[in-house]
Formats: C-alpha cells, structure tokens, sequence
C-alpha cells in the first residue's frame, strides 16, 4: 500500500466527493385527547419498590400503549394514553419474581374529589385491572389536574398466597365484611381463573351515548365525513359546549372543509380557551391554509396547556424549523429527546437545526447521542457525511464502519467509505466497499461510476 496521498480530484476529476446528509422526513403528527394515569407500587409492608414495569392494553384492539416504570419512590405515570384506549384497558404491574397482590385505583376531579375508589385481590391468572376509564384531559367538565390513580401491592412469589388471604382480611375488615365471608373469599380467590375485578373503575362523567359520542367514537375509527352530522347534532343539542365544537371541528378539518371547520372551533376556543386540542386544531387549519406563521401561536399555547405532549411538540418544532427560527427549534428539540429518548427522527431534526445556527459541534455531538438510541446506521451514517464534508476522512471512516456494523446492506455507507478509502489513499479498501456497494444495488445510478473508479483503481494496483 502506498503511504503518500494522492490528489483524488485530479486522478477522477468526474468523481463527486461531497456526502448528503439525510434526515428522517416526518409528516405532521394528528394529536389525540390525552388521558392521565399515576400511581405508586409497594410491597405487603407498603415499602416502595423501584423498577417495576406498568403495562397499559386495549383488550379490544389487543394494542399496548407504552409502558412505564416506577422510579426510587415506587412512582410512576403515563400521561399519554389516548382517548381512543380509554375503554377495555387493562393496566398491570410486572416485575420477576413477584406478583400483582391488591390493586387500589381511583379517579378524580382536579379539585382532589374521588369519583370512585375500589381496592380489588389479584388472584392467580395475574390479570391486571380491566375496563378502567381515565378521565380525558381535555373533558370540560375535567381540568388537566384530572387524574386516574392504579396503586398495586406485589407479594414475592413463594409468599403470594399468605400475604393474599393477610391483606384479604384487613380489607374485609375494612369494608365490615363477616370473617365468614372473608374466610370464603380467602379460600377461593388465589386459584380463580377470575383475577380481573369485577366492577371497573366508573368514567368521571357516564353519559348515555349520544350525538357526542358518536362523533368521538367515529372519529376514533377515522370516519371523519360520517362524523360530521352527529358533530352538527352535538353542537345543536349543546350550543355551549367547547367539546361538541372541537369534535365537529376536527371532523370538517380532516375531510378539508376548511371554510367550516375555522368558525366552529374559534367558537370552541371562545367557550373554553384552555380545552385541549381546540388550538392544536386550529394551528393544524392554518397549516393546511399555508399560513405557517399564524399557525405558531396556536400550537405554544396548545404547549402550554400540554407541556409534554409528543405530537404538539414535534409539530412546533417542525413549524419552528420550517419557518427558520432554529434558535426556538433547537431548544424545543432539546425538551423533546428529554421526554422521548428513543424517538431517532427527533435527532435528526435536532441535529439540522444545530447546523442551521452554525454550531458543527452540537450538530455532532447530536448524531453521537442518536446512534445509541437508533439500530438502523443512519444516525452514524449522517455523522459520517459530515465528517465527510469537513474533509475529516480519519473520522468520517470510523462513522461509516460504525454505520455499516449496525447495518451491513446499508449500500449508501458502503459507497461513501469507498471513497473515503480513495481520499486516504487505501485503495484496496476502496476496491471492496466499491464492489460491495454495486452487489447491493446494482441499478443505482452510481453504480456504473463505481465500477469504472474500482477497475481504474485495480490498474493502480489497487
């Protein structure tokens, strides 16, 4: 191998040498009702306990919402859960070589009033606490404070039985309930295949299904155009309801009635300015108009009622980017990776942003972080297109390797480490990442310049 460089440019003057840099493209994120949940896991003795995984399932729909873990205090909470979930969930607690003993949940209002209380034995089948409606935040009659709380007690496994039947009769003494009849549940409740509670914790407001119903349950479906004449029901039934307005509102915005849907949910946010969604609804009429920047003040004060809302926060950021406020973008992209560590696009766009305000070290740095988070390469691969365009070759090669170990057939990595090679003089190395590129996607356009580079580098003695 020899070990002078060579001036590239002028033995392949045909030869592009400048990487792209790709970040992942997201379209706008359609927000949901969010529904709140905490709560506290302990042991018999009522000793917190750290770790413990809390498992969020639509039984209907058989999806699993995100799970969650306790912290030091034996505290969790997921804020997230949509609407959409809220009926036939199933909420467990799971850590190894324990088992789910008691379940206490309540639901509330934001002034701390239970709507309901019920403690329930978890006997043997290990099912978790079924039909539980959380209270949706964006409720009128609900502030945000609303709360759903599921407080679990999980016994070891080889004591599960005597602490069963221990906290089974402090419960029925509790309740007034005959030691008979604790006696009677004692003995059948650890080996029942009925695990599940009977009763399930009661909505904040059961109301019979009606015009509004119908419209939230047609929406949940994405039945949007059939949404609309129970939504006009809804509102003509309630005129001064700020819920009947945002649901036919998001029904007239998602069919494209644009015209429609803008009266009726400036009358929501007139009604009840702090209900969530009206203004996240509004901001995503202004940029269908193409209105980007009266869009923006929508979505801040949607993000000030739901600080840590996913979807609010990633479309502003988008919004931010879109309209060149980079310095907004980038602070926004920073709060976003804090509250969605494993969300890669968020990166990229973070990392854009970085470059757009001129600060290559964080731009770096930020692709770094994504590499830990994401399987795929891409995050090293765009590192490596930056090291790349700064004319770092050393550094460019680690990426790219780094990129290609995470991903071997990713064709793109292969290709520009081929020309790396080149710039660094190992033209052997070169030959193979070359030859590699052009087996895993013979039609690309490059691929004719890949082989006449690696057939003039195999005369060189490549």
């Amino acid at each position: 191998m020899m070990s002078r460089k060579f001036d590239v440019k002028a033995l392949f003057p045909g030869l592009v040498l400048a990487g792209l840099i790709l970040i992942p493209a997201g379209a706008l994120i359609a927000q949901e009702d969010n529904n709140r949940c905490e709560g506290i896991v302990t042991d018999d003795a009522g000793a917190p306990l750290a770790g413990v995984e809390i498992t969020f399932k639509n039984i209907a729909k058989s999806v699993m919402a995100q799970s969650v873990k306790t912290n030091k205090k034996g505290r969790y909470s997921h804020n997230f859960l949509p609407v959409a979930m809220s009926e036939g969930l199933e909420i467990r607690a799971a850590f190894e070589g324990l088992k789910m003993v008691q379940i206490a949940a309540f639901t509330s209002k934001a002034d701390g009033t239970k709507i309901t209380t019920d403690t329930y034995m978890v006997g043997q089948s290990q099912a978790g606490l079924h039909a539980v409606m959380v209270p949706p935040q964006s409720r009128s009659d609900i502030t945000s404070k609303a709360k759903c709380v599921v407080d679990f007690v999980l016994a070891p496994e080889d004591r599960f039985t005597e602490i069963y039947k221990r906290l089974q009769a402090e419960l029925a003494a509790k309740e007034g309930k005959t030691s008979s009849d604790a006696g009677a549940e004692s003995a059948a409740a650890p080996d029942s295949t009925k695990g599940a509670p009977a009763a399930p914790v009661a909505p904040a407001a059961a109301a019979g299904p009606g015009p509004l119903q119908k419209t939230r349950a047609l929406i949940d479906e994405r039945k949007y155009a059939e949404a609309i004449a129970p939504g006009k029901e809804a509102v003509a039934a309630s005129p001064e309801s700020a819920e009947a307005h945002l649901y036919l509102g998001r029904a007239l915005l998602q069919v494209e009635n644009l015209a429609e849907a803008e009266p009726i949910l400036k009358k929501g946010l007139e009604l009840d300015p702090s209900m969530s969604g009206l203004n996240f609804d509004m901001a995503m009429l202004f940029i269908k108009k193409g209105r980007l920047m009266q869009a923006i003040p929508y979505l801040e004060k949607e993000r000030e009622l739901n600080p840590e809302a996913p979807s609010v926060l990633s479309n502003l950021g988008k919004l931010y980017v879109d309209t060149s406020q980079f310095d907004k973008a980038v602070a926004l992209y920073e709060s976003l990776i804090t509250l969605s560590p494993d969300n890669v696009e968020n990166y990229g766009m973070l990392a854009d942003a970085y470059k757009q305000v001129g600060n290559a070290g964080k731009e770096m740095e930020t692709y770094k972080r994504m590499g830990a988070q994401d399987s795929s390469g891409m995050a090293f691969y765009n590192l490596g297109n930056m090291m790349f365009n700064k004319n770092e070759m050393v550094k460019a090669a680690d990426a790219y390797q780094r990129a290609i170990a995470q991903s071997p057939g990713n064709a793109a990595a292969h290709y520009q480490l081929g020309l790396v090679y080149v710039n660094l003089a190992k033209f052997k190395e070169a030959v193979v990442e070359l030859d590699t590129f052009v087996k895993l996607s013979p039609k690309d356009p490059k691929a004719t310049e890949a082989k006449s580079l690696a057939a003039d580098l195999r005369k060189m003695g490549g």
